[in-house]
């Protein structure tokens, strides 16, 4: 109304109502993605794919949906691919764009709210949802991957040693940007052989909105 014009509060709380009816709108999450068909039976998986989803959602073989499903079914319908959870992964600064914009100081993520003062806050950010996950590099929180299949090296590196060299750049990780409160999860599950990070990596290009699918490479 009239008054979001001169009361802040006012206004942001209709933005925050607006974007709310717009995140439940069909055209926001059309669930229209490869894996989506997958589920209503109207497409199959290649071979590589089905591996790749068996792998996301098994609790022998990887730690993915710990983090990464919100619902206990892996053929939950309207699956967003993330508990909405915060978590420390040890994510490494982004050097790179450090020297672009000059900033020092660490990204405290959670702990920057100025309603959280736990220490054992500090690093963690909230988990995203994998839905075009594809599409929408660079990676992680800091944008510090430029690849789909690094991010999952980097999670590899956690219970694999020969994962000691970061693809991108030819050294290694790098330490954690905030060395504290990591992720007791990261060290669940067994080495990834190349053919499972792959399989990993083709699953998550199946959750792909269809209208972004010309992009996938």
């Amino acid at each position: 109304g009239e008054l979001a014009l001169t009361d802040s509060d006012i206004a942001y709380q209709g933005m925050s109502d607006a974007i709310m009816a717009f995140e439940q709108t069909e055209l926001f999450m059309p669930f229209d993605s490869k894996y989506d068909k997958y589920l209503r039976g109207d497409v199959t998986f290649t071979e590589q794919e089905e591996l790749g989803r068996t792998l996301f959602f098994s609790e022998q073989f990887t730690n993915c949906n710990q983090c990464h499903q919100v619902s206990t079914s892996p053929f939950y319908a309207t699956e967003s691919f993330s508990d909405f959870s915060y978590h420390n992964i040890g994510v490494p600064e982004n050097k790179a764009l450090r020297e672009v914009n000059g900033a020092s100081a660490k990204d405290l993520g959670l702990f920057n709210n100025p309603e959280v003062n736990e220490v054992s806050e500090q690093g963690k950010f909230k988990v995203p949802t994998l839905r075009n996950v594809a599409v929408t590099g660079p990676y992680m929180h800091n944008g510090v991957f430029q690849d789909l299949r690094t991010v999952v090296l980097f999670y590899d590196k956690y219970n694999n040693v020969t994962r000691k060299i970061n693809p991108e750049t030819g050294a290694d990780w790098g330490v954690p940007e905030v060395e504290i409160n990591l992720a007791s999860e990261l060290e669940d599950g067994p080495a990834l052989q190349d053919i499972r990070v792959d399989a990993l990596v083709a699953f998550l290009k199946t959750l792909t909105d269809e209208r972004y699918e010309g992009q996938l490479n």
